[in-house]
């Protein structure tokens, strides 16, 4: 599929119409995609080594799952007995606090969605427009969507800060 870049020159003819007619195709990218069946030690290595909001989770044939946000990746990590009571964090010792993401060694992203509380399923259409992906994030309070091609399969992500890049160009 072929991507087109919006001319960056204000003064470009074509600025002004293409910005208007940014959609979700363009701003989709391939990133934060996993499997169900994928390790989960391996998506958190992802997501530090892309710096991504999340991770959106896809079914073997590419249809979306979940999104998980990275703060919920985060409190996969965190044993039960401290998220009910936080103060129990302060009694861990600080060998077994740094080790804090080897109890996620073996799982696969299956093993723990029902644990990770997934958002609502945020997945937009690829024609969607700027300002259809910015409501659907903002109403959902997720920091990525998965973006649907026709068939119904994930072709990518878009992050708020993609969002926000993209409506900046219009200023």
């Amino acid at each position: 599929m072929a991507r087109y870049q919006c001319p960056t020159s204000r003064s470009h003819p074509l600025f002004r119409q293409y910005a208007a007619a940014v959609i979700a195709a363009d701003m989709a990218q391939p990133v934060g995609l996993v499997r169900t069946t994928d390790s989960v030690l391996d998506a958190v290595r992802r997501l530090v080594a892309e710096a991504l909001p999340g991770l959106a989770v896809v079914s073997d044939d590419g249809r979306p799952l979940a999104v998980l946000p990275a703060s919920q990746v985060l409190g996969l990590a965190v044993p039960a007995y401290i998220k009910d009571d936080p103060s129990l964090a302060r009694v861990v010792d600080e060998d077994a606090a740094d080790r804090l993401v080897e109890g996620l060694a073996g799982l696969t992203i299956q093993s723990v969605l029902d644990d990770a509380e997934p958002d609502l399923l945020g997945t937009i259409t690829h024609d969607a427009t700027l300002l259809e992906v910015a409501a659907l994030m903002s109403r959902l309070h997720v920091p990525l969507l998965v973006v649907a091609g026709l068939d119904g399969r994930a072709i990518g992500t878009i992050s708020a800060r993609d969002v926000l890049g993209a409506a900046l160009t219009q200023v």
